[in-house]
């Protein structure tokens, strides 16, 4: 570690962080990663107690004249998520993450650096540690596998930790407070028809939609960008229309947290057919790039060429796959009523695959508000059930919807205006963080989540601001010294 590293403030904090990176984390591996942490704790003379999933919490005495404060939770995950440049040789199984400063900024030599989240577990044991923070009694939740779909939250047990005040260290932008999350709950729907020969005089078409942006799922969702999926859909439908149309194959989206920016179908029509079957698809795709996504996804285009294959499904079984795709939701479904501007609900109509005689199809459903979460994976059984299809559901994490009187976010706020001078920006995220899977096992949690900008998160080029490291430092020690 340099020594223009080790001149950053707060220097624990920023030495802890070092240390943390030090040891490879993969999500799944967190094992030596918390036993440095647990042997830490242990040695300031702190509690400490492992879950049988990995996740550690440190108790922390409260300092002087604090004793009879409420128990504080500072929450923050340990694992991270390993991406690297094609020309990094670096190795996550056993290789420390190599920092750098780089003016503003600490970042990482070609991989993801993992401030998101070791930043945020490094400041809460700093703070813990430090004499000049006053604090009521802490728990310190460290929780593991985060980054694949929260499951060391999802295991953390009723009675594990104590305190009813999360604070969780796990957002990226110092500007803002967040009170609320979005859930998920996946579907996959399988369709089943078995492929038979084509007729002779039969001629197949390999149709490409491309162009597209993409996105998060839960980011990008109201910018109604086009999904592959569905455009290409409507396509094969419209084409459909006016000829026996058989589907070969259908592929599309590669990520359930991904807007699908790519998909291709091969599909055969009689010989006398085809050319208006392209027309009717190339004329579909023409009115959705110019009235639907103008502006917005400018790239659209499909791409059509000679292909080849013996069979295919039925005509029947097309129109069943294809209105299938045609009729699962895809995009906003409703706005919060509390929070301006913050997607509520939503759905993604996120990867389609072909297997053999099946066709995979696996829908990502977003809300803050679970009863919404459950009546959009409803809604997702139900049209599978009229296409004849079979629906399974798992992978799903609960919402966390946005309270703007909890008592935690008007003590935040408070010291928020008194540390900065300024307002913070309270907002919900429709995407997913731990508060609303431990809301959901821990009844009256009060819970906020605030941190440093870091940007990048989950790729090559993720990197921390170090004067915001400082200034999220300085607002959770105010903010635990008024918790009384």
């Amino acid at each position: 570690m340099s020594s223009t590293y080790d001149a950053l403030q707060p220097s624990p904090l920023w030495k802890l962080f070092a240390e943390i990176n030090r040891i490879p984390r993969p999500s799944g591996l967190e094992g030596p990663v918390m036993e440095m942490l647990e042997k830490r704790a242990k040695a300031r003379g702190h509690g400490t107690k492992r879950d049988k999933v990995g996740n550690l919490l440190i108790s922390v005495p409260a300092t002087k004249g604090h004793e009879k404060s409420p128990t504080v939770v500072l929450q923050g995950h340990v694992d991270m998520v390993c991406e690297k440049n094609a020309s990094s040789n670096h190795n996550f199984a056993k290789d420390p993450i190599i920092p750098h400063v780089s003016g503003e900024w600490v970042a990482a030599e070609g991989t993801t650096l993992g401030a998101d989240n070791a930043i945020g577990v490094a400041m809460a044991i700093a703070a813990a540690e430090d004499p000049a923070v006053a604090h009521g009694p802490l728990e310190i939740l460290l929780t593991v596998d985060e980054e694949r779909g929260l499951t060391g939250a999802q295991h953390v047990e009723p009675g594990f930790f104590s305190g009813k005040i999360l604070v969780n260290l796990d957002s990226e932008d110092d500007t803002t407070l967040t009170i609320g999350c979005a859930g998920m709950q996946e579907s996959i729907i399988g369709l089943k028809g078995p492929r038979t020969a084509l007729p002779a005089g039969w001629t197949v078409r390999d149709v490409f939609v491309t162009g597209l942006r993409g996105g998060h799922s839960g980011i990008d969702i109201n910018t109604n960008r086009g999904n592959a999926i569905r455009i290409l859909a409507r396509a094969l439908l419209a084409a459909a229309d006016g000829c026996e149309l058989r589907v070969v194959s259908i592929d599309g989206g590669n990520k359930r947290n991904a807007i699908a920016r790519e998909a291709r179908a091969v599909v055969a029509a009689p010989e006398g057919r085809i050319a208006a079957a392209e027309k009717a698809v190339r004329a579909e795709v023409a009115r959705i790039k110019s009235d639907e996504v103008a502006g917005i996804d400018d790239g659209l285009e499909v791409r059509i060429a000679a292909a080849a294959s013996k069979e295919a499904w039925s005509a029947p079984d097309t129109r069943r796959l294809l209105g299938l795709l045609g009729a699962l939701p895809h995009g906003v479904v409703a706005l919060s009523q509390t929070v301006e501007d913050l997607v509520e609900s939503s759905t993604n109509l996120a990867v389609v695959t072909t297997k053999g005689d099946s066709v995979e199809i696996c829908c990502t459903s977003r809300s803050s508000v679970n009863s919404s979460l459950d009546q959009m994976a409803r809604q997702h059984r139900c049209i599978a059930e009229l296409a004849g299809a079979g629906c399974e559901q798992g992978g799903r994490t609960p919402g966390w919807k946005p309270d703007p009187g909890s008592a935690l976010l008007k003590v935040v706020k408070e010291q928020y205006q008194k540390t900065f001078g300024k307002a913070a920006e309270v907002r919900g995220i429709h995407a997913g963080l731990e508060c609303g899977t431990l809301k959901e096992r821990v009844s009256g949690l009060d819970a906020i989540s605030f941190g440093p900008d870091i940007v990048g998160a989950h790729s090559p080029d993720e990197r921390v601001k170090i004067e915001s490291v400082a200034r999220v430092y300085r607002l959770l020690g105010a903010v635990l010294g008024s918790i009384r």
